[in-house]
C-alpha cells in the first residue's frame, strides 16, 4: 500500500507523523497540536511523550499510534487506514490489533522490517547487548532508540542519519538488505575520524507549517485544508506551502513566513504567533505592529519544562498517581505539590531529591530534558548515588565545574 499523505507532514519526521494521525482523526486540536510540537522541538523530546506529560493524550493511544506509524513507514498500511484506525482507538477502549482486523487488514502489526536496533547490529556497528540495553531504556522512558544511542555516545548523528537511509531503503525494497548493511557498514569506518563534525550547530528548521499556522491563526478551517490539499494535488504542487501563496496576499504570507522562522528559533510560541498573524490579516497591521501588539498581552507557557513536567515524563509520576493527587488547584505553588506528592505515597524523599537535583541541572544548562530523563532512569534502577550516575554516563562532575556547589549542594 501507498503511504504518501498528500498534506502537510512528511513521512521522514517521526514526530510530524505522529502529529498527523492524532490531528487527522480528531483526537487533538490544531491548538493543542502546535503547542505540543513547540514544547517537543524545544526540549528535544519525542512528541507522544509530551502530550501524555500535557495530558493531551494516554500511554494506550499513544501506543497504538506508534504501532501504526510502523505499519506506514513499512509500506504495510495506508496513512488512511491508519487514520481510521485512531479514530477507533480514541474513542473505544479497544487494542490495535482488534481494530485493524475488524477492519480488514491481516499482518502482523508488530513486524519491524529492517528496524533500527537490528541493522545496527548486523554492521557491526553496536553488539546486540549495547542495543538491548538500549532498547529496555527506550521502551520505559519513551526516548525513541535512535535518540538513547546518539545521547549515550553509541552513535553520531551523521552516522544515525546513514542508519536511517540504509533502513529506508530496505523498508523500500529497492536495494536487497545485505547490500544496505554492506553500504552502512563502509559509511560507519569513514565517519570514524570525523566525529568533530558532530559539533557543528545547524540552524533551526521550522516545525511549524506554514498552513498549520494559519489553522491556528484561524484564517482557515479544518474543511478549508483537507479541500485545499486535493485541490493542490490535483495541480500538481508537491506541497500544499506551495500552493498558499496564490491563496493569500503578500503581507500574509510573507508575515506568515517570518513568524514560522520566529516560532522555530523560539524566539515566540506558536500561540503568539498566530495571534500576530491573524492581526496581520484582519487589520492590515505590519508585522512589527502586530508584535508589539500581542507583546502586551501575558505569554502563555513558553515551554520549559518544570519540575512537575520532568516527574511525568520520567515515569516517577504517572497518571494513575495523578488520580490519586486529586484535582490540584491552578496556583498551587511547586512545594504544595511536592507536600502531597510525598504525604500521598506517590513519592519517597530520594526520588523527589533527584528530581530536583536533576531539574536544577536542567536549568543551569548542565542537563538537557533528554539526559535528565535517562539519568533519573539509571538512578532508578542501580540504586546508585546521583553522582556516581552521572559519571558513568561521563556528565559527572569533571564536565560540570558548578554542579557540587549548585545541584548538589546540602
Amino acid at each position: 500500500m501507498g503511504t504518501e499523505s498528500g498534506g502537510i507532514y512528511k513521512l521522514n519526521d517521526g514526530q510530524a507523523l505522529t502529529g498527523e494521525l492524532f490531528f487527522r482523526s480528531g483526537l487533538i486540536s490544531i491548538d493543542q497540536l502546535c503547542h505540543a510540537l513547540y514544547v517537543a522541538h524545544k526540549n528535544s523530546l519525542p512528541l507522544g511523550r509530551v502530550m501524555i506529560m500535557l495530558g493531551i493524550t494516554k500511554t494506550r493511544v499513544l501506543e497504538g499510534a506508534l504501532t501504526l506509524q510502523n505499519l506506514v513507514r513499512q509500506n504495510l498500511l495506508s496513512l488512511e487506514l491508519a487514520i481510521k484506525c485512531m479514530t477507533y482507538l480514541g474513542t473505544e477502549r479497544i487494542r490495535v490489533e482488534e481494530v485493524l482486523s475488524e477492519l480488514g487488514w491481516s499482518g502482523n502489526p508488530h513486524k519491524d522490517e529492517g528496524n533500527l536496533g537490528e541493522i545496527l547490529v548486523e554492521a557491526k556497528i553496536l553488539t546486540r547487548k549495547t542495543v538491548d540495553d538500549a532498547l529496555g531504556l527506550s521502551k520505559h522512558i519513551g526516548l525513541p532508540l535512535c535518540r538513547i544511542l546518539v545521547l549515550q555516545g553509541m552513535v553520531s548523528n551523521k552516522l544515525l542519519s546513514a542508519s536511517f537511509k540504509a533502513q529506508e531503503v530496505i523498508r523500500s525494497g529497492r536495494v536487497k538488505k545485505e547490500e544496505a548493511i554492506q553500504a552502512l557498514a563502509s559509511v560507519a569506518s569513514m565517519l570514524e575520524f570525523e566525529k568533530a563534525c558532530e559539533k557543528v550547530v545547524e540552524p533551526k528548521q521550522p516545525f511549524i507549517k506554514l498552513e498549520e499556522l494559519l489553522l491556528l491563526a484561524r484564517l482557515i478551517t479544518r474543511e478549508d485544508l483537507f479541500r485545499l490539499e486535493r485541490e493542490a494535488e490535483t495541480k500538481g504542487f508537491k506541497t500544499l506551502g506551495e500552493y498558499l501563496p496564490g491563496l493569500f496576499n503578500a503581507p500574509i504570507i510573507a508575515g506568515a513566513v517570518r513568524l514560522q522562522a520566529m516560532i522555530a528559533r523560539f524566539e515566540l510560541n506558536p500561540l503568539s504567533a498566530a495571534l500576530a498573524l491573524r492581526l496581520i490579516a484582519t487589520k492590515e497591521m505590519s508585522l512589527t505592529d502586530s508584535l508589539k501588539e500581542v507583546s502586551k498581552e501575558p505569554a502563555p507557557y513558553n515551554g520549559e519544562i518544570s519540575l512537575y513536567h520532568l516527574l511525568r515524563l520520567s515515569g516517577l509520576v504517572t497518571a494513575f498517581d495523578l488520580r490519586r493527587l486529586g484535582h490540584l488547584p491552578a496556583q498551587s505553588t511547586s512545594e504544595a505539590i511536592e507536600e502531597r506528592l510525598i504525604k500521598t505515597g506517590i513519592l519517597n524523599k530520594a526520588s523527589l531529591d533527584a528530581a530536583k537535583r536533576c531539574h536544577l541541572m536542567m536549568k543551569e544548562g548542565f542537563l538537557t530534558a533528554e539526559q535528565a530523563l535517562i539519568v533519573l532512569q539509571h538512578w532508578s534502577w542501580s540504586g546508585e548515588g546521583l553522582t556516581r550516575v552521572l559519571e558513568k554516563l561521563h556528565w559527572g562532575p569533571g564536565n560540570m565545574p558548578t554542579l557540587h556547589a549548585q545541584a548538589f549542594r546540602n
